[in-house]
């Protein structure tokens, strides 16, 4: 890591120069050490703030010149003031203004580390004095630079015309009679533009990573001299192609190679100057950070673009809230769905849109509680919404915020409605051919009773044997009219609120160890006739045959019971989705379709899952007040 100094008294100065050059080490000293510390650290380069209490920075310039004259010194200064056009008079390396440009600190430092290179390589005349009247003072280098920032600053977006009018300032300040600008595309370097060199060269030539200049610049990252790097074929075929004498490596701070500068000889009778390739260099770096910069830029608009894209266009509404309940962000599919406009609610509460949806994302924002796709009836206007929310956290895992992404399933629930009806119809149709099939079968019986009866009621065995099977034939019938009847009348529910652990007591049901802390609100009596007909049904099916099972589950809101068997007596019918217990004993049959009528009335569902080895009986019912409800 590279070592900078500073000195200065103030330490949000301080601690900006460390931020924006956070890949050096910056160390401040104070005006007192600054000659021991020279001595110790041997800087390369010196930031001074001007502004010092009890010092002039006058007298911290002439010791550190006096100590070292190598150290590059940079005043950081307010306004050009008297004490600053003495300080200017000192001949200081370069001056920064204050509040301070970033680049212009980057630009600082890199061409300081440029001249300290240039010193130790002994490629600058010992008489520095010389040096910098000539070069520093020069006002070619500020009128250059200032017209490529004019130049890049008018045409930010489009990085070709960029190119474009850097190789006109370049043509018109250096005379060179062959540029081109290299940058990359994907995985190839291409000519974005040039001057002198041929239109379809231009087009076509393109480098790769496998290239080995590309791979020369990579390992090297040097400006490459054709004339010094004669010892490959291609680097000489690629010179003759972009007629090319010095390239330069567009890299960015950290090392990325964003592209190249080509440029041949100047078509006047000039060679190029040492100064002239070490301005270029400087002007390379900072083309790197440009070209860098834009395509960042564009990636981020792209991605920017192609979200608001998806935003706009995805077939659900997103709404997002702040840490504080604030809406940030309605889509237009969401501004449809609750008949709201962004414009109207941004900034304001998450109440703004409904209750509703205020509560669910409350409970995500305070609590933590997210949910996945919870249906809701939307109070408003009556829609079936289906709900998820997901917490925003920031890297420190502090919630910043909530999103909620919903979908109108109002036309999906009506159809799955007519379904559901279609489903029903088929159902009781089918019911209705096996009832009459039941019905019929005790009919004959009584049939032939009532036909024979005259021929032979004298027979006292035939009257006493066939009013046997008359009765328990009409029984058979008063059965199963009476439990058609009860899947016909509506259910009168008499509730009472109980401990979840006195329901199983009630219900005859072994707890297994387990307790239960839960309260369910129940007609006892009517959901212990539920649970008497599922095992009616299970008990013929498994008899001779099998055994079942009863488990019992404690979730957050509800609990569920299932009932486990592996009887092979009688089967299940599906039709649709529903599961039809259809067999030779129509009375089991309506039995189950009561027992899921009483679980319905008490807000549960019945299930019955089918395996080639089992059936499962699933039943599931809500737990009275979830607020009061814990493990």
């Amino acid at each position: 890591m590279k070592y900078v100094m500073i000195l200065s008294e103030d330490d949000s100065i301080i601690h900006s120069f460390k931020v924006i050059l956070k890949d050096y080490f910056v160390e401040n000293v104070r005006p007192s050490e600054i000659i021991s510390k020279i001595k110790e650290r041997k800087p390369f380069l010196i930031f001074l703030d001007t502004y010092l209490n009890k010092v002039s920075p006058l007298e911290i310039i002439d010791k550190i010149i006096s100590e070292d004259r190598e150290i590059f010194i940079v005043p950081l200064i307010s306004s050009y003031d008297k004490d600053t056009r003495e300080i200017l008079e000192k001949k200081v390396f370069d001056i920064i203004e204050k509040s301070f440009l970033i680049e212009k600190i980057h630009y600082v430092v890199k061409k300081a580390e440029r001249f300290k290179e240039l010193f130790d390589e002994g490629r600058i005349i010992e008489n520095r004095k010389v040096e910098e009247k000539e070069y520093f003072k020069d006002d070619f280098k500020n009128n250059f630079f200032q017209m490529v920032l004019q130049s890049i600053a008018e045409n930010f977006l489009d990085v070709k015309k960029i190119c474009y009018e850097i190789l006109k300032i370049l043509r018109r300040c250096f005379h060179f009679n062959y540029l081109a600008i290299f940058l990359k595309e994907d995985e190839f370097f291409k000519i974005y533009s040039s001057f002198g060199l041929d239109e379809q060269i231009s087009r076509e030539i393109k480098l790769g990573y496998e290239s080995s200049i590309i791979r020369w610049f990579l390992e090297r990252g040097k400006i490459l001299s054709i004339k010094e790097e004669k010892t490959s074929i291609e680097f000489i075929s690629f010179a003759s192609l972009v007629k090319c004498s010095l390239v330069f490596p567009l890299r960015t701070f950290d090392g990325k190679l964003v592209g190249l500068l080509t440029i041949g000889e100047k078509d006047i009778n000039e060679d190029i100057k040492k100064e002239e390739i070490h301005l270029l260099s400087i002007f390379s770096d900072y083309l790197a950070i440009v070209f860098d910069n834009f395509f960042l830029y564009k990636e981020i608009r792209y991605q920017k673009n192609y979200q608001e894209f998806l935003f706009k266009n995805l077939p659900a509404g997103i709404i997002g809230v702040n840490a504080e309940g604030k809406i940030n962000i309605l889509n237009e599919y969401g501004e449809e769905i609750l008949k709201v406009k962004f414009k109207d609610i941004n900034g304001e509460k998450i109440e703004k849109v409904g209750s509703q949806i205020a509560d669910i994302i409350r409970r995500a924002l305070d609590y933590g509680e997210t949910i996945s796709r919870k249906e809701i009836e939307f109070i408003p206007n009556k829609k079936m919404i289906g709900i998820s929310t997901n917490i925003i956290k920031d890297e420190s895992n502090n919630t910043i915020g909530v999103v909620a992404i919903f979908q109108d399933l109002t036309e999906v629930k009506e159809i799955e409605r007519r379904e559901k009806e279609i489903e029903k119809n088929k159902f009781w149709g089918l019911l209705a051919s096996r009832l009459s099939h039941e019905l019929k079968n005790p009919l004959v019986a009584i049939n032939t009773f009532a036909q024979m009866m005259p021929k032979m009621y004298e027979d006292k065995e035939f009257r006493e044997d066939f009013s046997k099977i008359v009765v328990n034939e009409i029984r058979k019938i008063n059965e199963i009219i009476d439990n058609i009847n009860k899947i016909g009348e509506e259910i009168d529910l008499k509730k009472e609120v109980l401990n979840f652990d006195d329901l199983i007591e009630k219900l005859g049901l072994e707890r297994h160890g387990k307790k239960f802390k839960g309260k369910v609100e129940v007609d006892v009596l009517k959901l212990k006739l539920a649970f008497d007909n599922i095992m009616d049904f299970v008990k013929e099916d498994i008899k001779d045959t099998g055994k079942f099972s009863i488990d019992i589950e404690e979730k957050i809101n509800e609990v569920i019971i299932i009932i486990n068997e592996n009887g092979k007596n009688l089967t299940l019918e599906k039709n649709g989705n529903i599961f039809i217990p259809f067999n030779l004993n129509i009375t089991l049959s309506t039995k189950i379709l009561i027992a899921e009528k009483i679980i319905e009335s008490h807000e549960g569902t019945l299930q019955i899952e089918i395996t080639p080895s089992s059936k499962s009986f699933i039943i599931k019912l809500p737990f009275k007040n979830e607020e009061n409800h814990c493990y």
